[in-house]
Order: structure tokens, then C-alpha cells, then sequence
């Protein structure tokens, strides 16, 4: 009886072993190589560029990649906000990209810089992009800022705030946010009128007044004669 059961403890430890060594050499066979790599959420972005910071993964075994670190990589994009990676097996890895968006344009010497709601800077042009976002004027960034990086001051972050409680429809009415030495904000809308919003602050309640009377039939009417809209204290007033 003992020389029975030990035989088949023997036969069992060697049945464990062949199914633990043919299921490794099976997870580190050509079959788990990564033939393909999928990569969706792109819109400014080339698939050349996100490949480039993938590297060539390509015939490595799937499951020694790091899918962490690549997205670490990919995030080094000053387009890409967020990335994941993901194995679909056997032989394929899928990104997943959510890009930044344009939110506002600053005039730097003779270039224009790209940045997105937080102030993250992502492009330099030559000349004026096709873009259409609002330039903010009265701020600075420093020369040796460079794509990727944050852009800071009280004076950016108080535009940029505005920027960020303007909806989508109104934004596209607006060419120009202006930082005053008065620390007052103004707007500039395409049609040429100026808005006054007064100090900086929390200026939600003040952008709704404004889209507000800017949709309204009354406002309509007269808008060719306004040369400019007074929200400093809270009311629309008009001249």
C-alpha cells in the first residue's frame, strides 16, 4: 500500500512538473510574439510619432512587456494627456490615447504658443495656426519653455481659469482674452466688441449673463451698434 501511493506521488510531481514546463514554454512560444499593435484616440497626433516612442516591440514575447512603461513613454508626447496599454492576446498590444486640447494661443516673441487648459504648453508656430482658440494677451512665458511643459504665472492661471468656464458654444465668439495691469480681464469677440469683466475671480456667473445676452433676439437687433458690453458689476451694460 505505501509502495503504491508513493509511486503515485512520484507520478503526480512528475505529471505537475511537465504541465508547469509545457505551460512556460508555451506562454514564451512564437505564438505569444507581438505581431501587431493597435492604436486608437488619435486625432493631431501621427501613428509615426506614437510608434517612434513605442519602440520596436515587435517579435518580443507579450508577456515581458512592460504595458506601464510604455504608456510612461507615450505620455512623454506634449500631445498625449493619457495613455494605456493593454495585451489582446496572443500576439496584439492596444493603446489607447486621449490627446490634450488647444485651449488658448500666446504670443511669444515672434511665435505662438499652443497650450491646453492647463497650461500645458504643446506647440510653437512660426505663424498663426489654423487652430481656432483665443489669444491671451497681458502674460509672458519664459523663452525656455518647451513643449511638454507646464506654463505658470497669476496671470495665466486667472485666464486660463476664464478660458475653462467659457462653454463650448460661446468660445468660438471670442478672438481675444486681454490681462490688464488693472488686474482686470476683457474680452474681445470676433464681431469686434469688447467685453469688460472686471476683476479676476470666478467670472462663471458673469459668462452665462454673456451668452445669455448675446443669444438673445433684443441684443441681435442692436448688435452692430454696441462697441462694447460692461460686466464689471455684475450687469450687463451696454455703449
Amino acid at each position: 500500500m505505501f509502495r503504491k501511493r508513493s509511486a503515485a506521488l512520484v507520478y503526480l510531481s512528475l505529471l505537475t512538473c511537465l504541465v508547469v514546463v509545457g505551460g512556460f514554454l508555451f506562454l514564451r512560444s512564437a505564438f505569444f510574439t507581438v505581431q501587431k499593435i493597435e492604436i486608437d484616440g488619435l486625432n493631431r497626433i501621427a501613428n509615426e510619432e506614437i510608434s517612434k516612442l513605442i519602440g520596436n516591440v515587435k517579435g518580443e514575447n507579450i508577456f515581458t512587456i512592460d504595458t506601464a512603461d510604455l504608456a510612461t513613454k507615450i505620455q512623454l508626447h506634449p500631445f498625449v494627456e493619457q495613455a494605456a496599454v493593454e495585451r489582446k492576446l496572443p500576439s496584439t498590444l492596444k493603446v489607447a490615447i486621449k490627446e490634450r486640447k488647444a485651449a488658448a494661443l500666446i504670443v511669444a516673441g515672434e511665435k505662438v504658443v499652443e497650450v491646453d487648459l492647463s497650461g500645458i504648453v504643446l506647440k510653437y508656430y512660426e505663424g498663426w495656426p489654423k487652430e481656432d482658440s483665443p489669444v491671451l494677451t497681458g502674460v509672458s512665458i519664459p523663452e525656455s519653455t518647451g513643449p511638454g511643459q507646464k506654463v505658470s504665472s497669476p496671470e495665466i492661471d486667472a485666464l486660463m481659469k476664464l478660458v475653462g468656464q467659457v462653454p463650448p458654444e460661446l468660445l468660438p465668439k471670442i478672438s481675444e482674452i486681454s490681462y490688464k495691469p488693472s488686474k482686470q480681464i476683457n474680452l474681445y469677440l470676433l464681431n469686434g466688441i469688447e467685453v469688460r469683466l472686471g476683476y479676476s475671480g470666478d467670472y462663471a456667473e458673469k459668462i452665462k449673463l454673456l451668452n445669455e445676452l448675446l443669444n438673445s433676439a433684443d441684443f441681435q437687433a442692436v448688435e452692430k451698434s454696441i462697441k462694447y458690453i460692461d460686466l464689471t458689476a455684475g450687469k450687463p451694460v451696454l455703449g
